[in-house]
């Protein structure tokens, strides 16, 4: 039985082309055939479809490794990610990267540990954008289906609550994008004095700091050439997204030259954004930076734009990361900056495979689901998750294995470096992908394309745009 994945259909944003493969004219077999040596040596070979069949608690793609195994038994990972919701966004190629990580080596043929090989089951649970479900996810994964161990990713709203059940009922714990102080406030360290090492979490993503500092570059090309009063708007929610901002943004900003206009702390899901909108139009903010929930922005950005509030350029974060965001709300949002943590010209490979970032995204976008997605880089989950596993002597050991993952260190994976021993990490537990910035632009192959227009923090990045200004 095939368990691949479908494309996107013709009425979603991300379809291009007539079915899986004929994107660009780029095949899959061409794809797996330009992964090299590298690949092959890896275990590439072994790219083919695993069958499956789907595991409690999952609304998406599900699966395990294929036949043929020793005695060792079964080690189960199970992935709390929005599939549906305001953040569904953020989960839009991860039912795609479980269908590639299964596909390599290790997964379809099993974890070798302690002299016995374990099949490895892969259950993934839709939080449904909830922070009450997904808690409640964490605590069914680990008391009912006994995981031997958990991922979280996309935003505080998931991420945060699974951390806490993971940290509470002893389970290990894999997380990626949330800003790490979110994280490790969430936890009850403080980022200010990051001395609490957590026990059975460990994160990858980037800091709020990453943020602004992709930002103020772009702020400072625009205002050479169309003036610079250097106030920025800034409208924080109250949330740990926003809070964490709201602590981090101004004194970092101030050291470049620039205020930040802070509007009042807003609730997530206003409705009417013309009090700030009033604010940033009288203090003549040149620029505009947020980050809010996706359906909020929508909003404050309509109203922005008909009230009059027109920077130079708006630099978001946590919303427009993505092409569905993107596309949903059209030409409105031509030439809004943001973030991304992970695009094709990164110099990273798969520790499992070989594959380059290049070569992932052109299958993502061969598979039928349009123009890269910066969370291909959640694949990274499963190879520290295998870096641990290999390193212990009993997978079911929860102790044994957190206090693996906290000595991971893969030099080269499809996220970037992932070296948890690096006294130089921000907080114990905690790796950085900084990010590059990124503007959404039209007239390009796709109704908004992505192009990446300032390196400061990944100079190894090429630019594939110019910057221009949001609003002349």
């Amino acid at each position: 039985m095939s368990d691949a994945v479908s494309p996107p259909g013709p009425d979603r944003p991300g379809h291009r082309q007539s079915g899986p493969g004929a994107a660009e004219g780029v095949s899959r077999r061409t794809l797996f055939r330009a992964a090299g040596a590298g690949a092959a040596a890896m275990g590439g070979g072994a790219l083919l479809d695993a069958c499956s069949s789907s595991l409690k608690g999952s609304t998406g793609s599900s699966g395990s490794s294929g036949g043929g195994l020793s005695s060792g038994g079964e080690i189960t990972i199970g992935w709390i990610y929005p599939q549906t919701g305001s953040l569904s966004g953020f989960g839009y190629p991860d039912a795609w990267i479980i269908q590639q990580i299964k596909q390599t080596t290790p997964y379809k043929n099993g974890f070798k540990i302690g002299g016995k090989t374990y099949k490895v089951n892969i259950t993934p649970y839709d939080s449904q954008s909830s922070v009450t479900r997904a808690g409640n996810l964490a605590k069914q994964a680990i008391q009912a289906d006994n995981v031997d161990m958990l991922f979280a990713s996309s935003t505080p709203e998931t991420v945060n609550a699974v951390a806490s059940e993971a940290e509470t009922l002893g389970t290990p714990l894999v997380c990626c994008n949330i800003p790490w102080e979110s994280w490790y406030a969430n936890l009850g360290g403080n980022p200010a004095k990051p001395t609490l090492v957590p026990k059975y979490s460990v994160m990858f993503f980037l800091g709020a700091e990453h943020l602004i500092k992709a930002f103020i570059p772009m702020w400072n090309r625009i205002g050479d050439k169309y003036g610079n009063n250097h106030v920025v708007g800034a409208a924080f929610p109250n949330d740990p997204d926003g809070n964490a901002f709201r602590a981090v943004f101004p004194p970092i900003a101030k050291a470049a030259g620039y205020t930040i206009d802070l509007s009042a702390a807003y609730t997530d899901g206003l409705a009417n954004y013309s009090s700030m909108i009033s604010q940033f139009k009288a203090d003549k903010a040149d620029f505009f930076t947020n980050v809010p929930l996706p359906p909020d922005f929508a909003v404050m950005w309509k109203q922005s734009v008909e009230q009059g509030f027109k920077p130079k350029l708006a630099t978001v974060a946590k919303v427009l990361l993505f092409p569905t965001d993107a596309y949903s709300m059209g030409d409105i949002v031509n030439n809004v900056c943001t973030d991304a943590w992970w695009v094709p010209g990164l110099p990273w490979h798969s520790s499992l495979t070989g594959q380059s970032c290049a070569q992932m995204a052109a299958l993502f976008t061969a598979d039928g689901y349009g123009q890269p997605n910066g969370n291909i880089s959640n694949y990274t989950l499963f190879e520290i998750a295998y870096t641990a596993f290999s390193t212990v002597d009993n997978p079911h050991d929860h102790d044994e294995v957190a206090a693996a993952l906290h000595k991971v260190n893969i030099p080269d994976a499809l996220a970037g470096p992932m070296d948890f021993t690096n006294p130089k990490n921000p907080a114990p537990g905690a790796v950085m992908t900084p990010p590059v910035g990124v503007q959404w632009q039209t007239g390009g192959k796709y109704q908004l394309t992505s192009y990446v227009v300032d390196n400061t923090q990944q100079p190894d990045v090429p630019l594939t745009g110019d910057l221009k200004p949001t609003f002349t």
